[in-house]
């Protein structure tokens, strides 16, 4: 499985393909089995400084961890792929152990690899401490079970079988106090101006998560992506492809009729000479002045077996135009 390689001609995806994914396949992990692979997972961190926090002065941060192993929904860990020319020094370290030691990831272990040198952490003990296990890519198969033995699916049941305590309120029943989006689909049904395409529009929710702000609000960061690439590119300029929502409840309703309310407000704007997609024309026009847009969105839903779901509304206003654009429709988000 682990052919010679010429590293010298690999980028950070060929480590991907060519090392990660036949890695972790081989130890028995699998996307949508108890032995889970969850792909550039979205993260979100505490702002910048320290102190008194300043909002111009200290945004919202948000990391992406490459792969998260992910054993019967509770024993995880992380690996970070790098280009073969870095090395897997402090920086990278520091980096992994950051998604690791993330509340919505808390994984055993954090492991980097460059294509040609695989080195694992143990998370609790720091950036800082030594790998607890370090192979090289033409030892893989002669130490294959080292390997197996620290990061296989038996070996973690084997080593952890104790499931880590949390504290905090749960954000729904079965949840933990931070929880993970999985996926989840975007259906509009309705609009106020007659464009078939308005009616039929589905976008996927690649994933995101739900925790708490400071005040104990719910906050709900999603990730999407269209049904195309024209699509997906007019998400993009009006912020739709990446944002949060806010909902003023603790927790996630369990009852339909008192459905929790998330939403989300933005404005935007687009200058002058920009490519929009014409919905009309399916086609891209230069917009011949700048161009603000108001956006308001309300979702309405309540928590069952692992879905959060509902209606929803989104209206976007264009002053300059004097145009307002009504749409709705239904979704459902996995949360786990």
């Amino acid at each position: 499985m682990f052919e010679p390689l010429r590293f010298e001609k690999l980028n950070e995806t060929d480590v991907r393909e060519e090392v990660i994914a036949p890695l972790i396949r081989r130890l028995g992990y699998r996307s949508g089995t108890d032995c889970d692979v969850i792909r550039e997972q979205s993260l979100k961190y505490p702002k910048i400084f320290l102190g008194r926090k300043e909002a111009k002065k200290d945004p919202e941060l948000r990391g992406k961890a490459d792969y998260i192993l992910e054993v019967d929904g509770r024993l995880r860990w992380v690996i970070e792929a790098k280009a073969p020319e870095v090395p897997l020094g402090q920086d990278p370290i520091e980096q992994a152990w950051s998604y690791a030691n993330h509340p919505e990831v808390r994984s055993i272990y954090f492991a980097l690899c460059n294509g040609r040198e695989l080195a694992v952490y143990r998370t609790a003990f720091g950036p800082a401490a030594d790998a607890t296990l370090c192979v090289s890519y033409e030892n893989f198969e002669s130490e294959w079970q080292l390997i197996e033995n620290l990061l296989g699916p038996v070996a973690m049941r084997r080593d952890y079988p104790n499931i880590e305590l949390d504290v905090g309120l749960p954000i729904a029943p079965g949840l933990r106090s931070i929880a993970r989006i999985t996926n989840g689909v975007i259906r509009y049904e309705k609009s106020s101006i007659a464009l078939p395409v308005l009616t039929e529009l589905q976008h996927s929710i690649r994933d995101g998560a739900v925790e708490r702000d400071d005040g104990g609000r719910l906050v709900a960061f999603l990730r999407t992506s269209g049904p195309s690439r024209s699509l997906q590119a007019l998400n993009e300029k009006l912020g739709l492809d990446a944002f949060e929502m806010l909902c003023a409840d603790t927790q996630l309703s369990t009852d339909p009729a008192l459905p929790s309310q998330f939403v989300y407000e933005s404005v935007v704007t687009i200058p002058a000479g920009e490519k929009m997609l014409d919905l009309s024309t399916w086609k891209e026009v230069q917009l011949p002045m700048t161009m603000t847009c108001t956006i308001r969105a309300e979702a309405r839903g309540s928590f069952n077996a692992g879905v959060f779901a509902g209606p929803f509304f989104t209206l976007m206003e264009y002053p300059g135009l004097g145009l307002k654009v009504l749409m709705s429709g239904a979704f459902e988000v996995h949360v786990a």
